[in-house]
Parts: C-alpha cells; sequence; structure tokens
C-alpha cells in the first residue's frame, strides 16, 4: 500500500512538473517583440555591415521584430542569413524574456586585398589567413596585391594551412601574401606608407608607396619583418623626405643592406 502511495505521488509530481513546463514553454513563445538590439563589434573602422543592413535582412526574410511573437521568430533562419553577409565572422541571436531580440554580429577583419593578373578575380585576406568576399556595400582600405598573381575563384585554402603542407606550398603563393600582408599590418607607419604590392614574375613582392616615386624591392618573403624595420629605420633616420624623389630603386632584398639608384 505504501509504495502505491508513493508511486501515485511521484507520478502527480511528475504530471504537475510537465503541465508547468508546457505552460512556461507557451507564456515564452507568447512574449511580445519589441524593437531589435543589434551590436556590431568592428575593428580598424571596417563597416561591412550596419545596423540599417541587418534590419533589412531580417525583414527580407519575412520578419517583423517589433510587430511579431517569439514563437514566429526562428534564431537559426536569422543567424544563417546575417552569416552570408561579407565581412561577418560570428553571429549570435537571442530572445531575451524582455521581448527584445538581440543581434551580436563580429565583423572580420582584412588586411590586404587581392586581385587576380586578369583583374576578374579578387577577395581580402584576412588577419587569420583565410579569404572574404568583397562587399556591395564597403570597401576596405587595405594594402593591395596585384601582379603575377593567379586564382580561378576567391575559394581558395586557408593561408595558414598552406603554409603547414609542402605540398601546397610549392602550388600556391597565398602564404608569402600572408606573411607580407601581416607584418605590414603590424606596423601602423608602414601600413599607412603602403598602396600596393606588387608580384613579378619571379613571385618577388614590390612595395609601391603612398609617398614619393620609389619601387622598394622586397624580394621574397623570407624575413619579411626584418626588411620593413629597415625600411621604416631609412625613411625616419636616414632620409629626408624632400630626398626621396632622388631615388628610382630602394632594394631592401639583402640581408642588412639598403641598396638605392637615383634616377
Amino acid at each position: 500500500m505504501k509504495k502505491g502511495v508513493e508511486i501515485l505521488s511521484w507520478s502527480a509530481f511528475t504530471l504537475v512538473v510537465l503541465i508547468l513546463l508546457v505552460f512556461v514553454d507557451y507564456s515564452y513563445s507568447a512574449i511580445p517583440c519589441r524593437a531589435p538590439e543589434v551590436n556590431i563589434i568592428q575593428e580598424d573602422g571596417h563597416q561591412f555591415i550596419t545596423e540599417e543592413l541587418v534590419l533589412d535582412k531580417i525583414s527580407n526574410l519575412g520578419y517583423s521584430l517589433d510587430n511579431s511573437v517569439y514563437k514566429d521568430i526562428e534564431v537559426a533562419d536569422i543567424e544563417n542569413e546575417i552569416r552570408k553577409t561579407a565581412g561577418v565572422k560570428e553571429v549570435e541571436v537571442l530572445k531575451l524574456n524582455n521581448g527584445v531580440v538581440v543581434l551580436n554580429i563580429n565583423e572580420n577583419r582584412p588586411i590586404a586585398r587581392i586581385i587576380n593578373v586578369d583583374g576578374l578575380v579578387s577577395f581580402y585576406l584576412d588577419e587569420e589567413g583565410g579569404t572574404m568576399p568583397l562587399s556591395q556595400n564597403y570597401v576596405a582600405r587595405v594594402p593591395v596585391f596585384t601582379g603575377d598573381i593567379y586564382y580561378s575563384s576567391a575559394n581558395v585554402l586557408n593561408a595558414k594551412e598552406i603554409k603547414s603542407n609542402d605540398s601546397l606550398k610549392a602550388l600556391h603563393l597565398l602564404d608569402n601574401i600572408y606573411d607580407v600582408a601581416l607584418a605590414i599590418d603590424k606596423d601602423n607607419f608602414i601600413k599607412a606608407q603602403t598602396l600596393q604590392i606588387y608580384v613579378n614574375r619571379n613571385k618577388e613582392f614590390e612595395l609601391i608607396p603612398r609617398v614619393g616615386r620609389n619601387r622598394i624591392l622586397l624580394g621574397s618573403s623570407e624575413d619579411i619583418e626584418n626588411k620593413l624595420k629597415k625600411l621604416k629605420r631609412f625613411y625616419t633616420e636616414a632620409i629626408k623626405p624632400q630626398e626621396l624623389n632622388n631615388y628610382d630603386t630602394i632594394s631592401l632584398k639583402y640581408h642588412n643592406q639598403i641598396i638605392c639608384s637615383k634616377r
């Protein structure tokens, strides 16, 4: 008899819990939405995505976040749609108990733009070595790599993956481009001075500066950080700005040397 009472008690308790869970779930689903909160984390002033663009994408999905209830909002659909936007690295959509739908978006950070030799393929390279498609809404001001670069599409391997595989390194240039772009990105002075990087037929890099009519020969990507340190010292310690145009070529290709050719 006692055992039967215990079983009935537990059964009743379980039923009550289930009823409460159903009630809570229904109550949560019926929460009316309020104006959404869009938080966008942007680095280096890049603006691949804006709050207006986010709200337009949500509206295109058929959602009206300030005129719906929670059961009508599919978080995964919104996340997938925002994630397709060029420049978006991470997105998280949350439904809070007060009716606010929160969208937390992290932008990707490009460090270079790569243009194929025929100009038909172009994409960004991010700080992690991955590729990013161009955006129809925003153009990032980053160093541009042109010249003897061949890619049939922007869907190429991550530069770090190439770097760790000797077979892939023999087939690709992207890992070398990444090394040069990352070294430039680390130094604000050099980054501000760099307009374009040209890749010649020998797969060597030539820097085209914003100031001065010089060809700056970097050679290969090997020891690139020290080469750029030499260039910075040359600009800041060895030469006056008005003397820059006296030189046609500045070569940093050789260890511990800067070789200049006058016009």
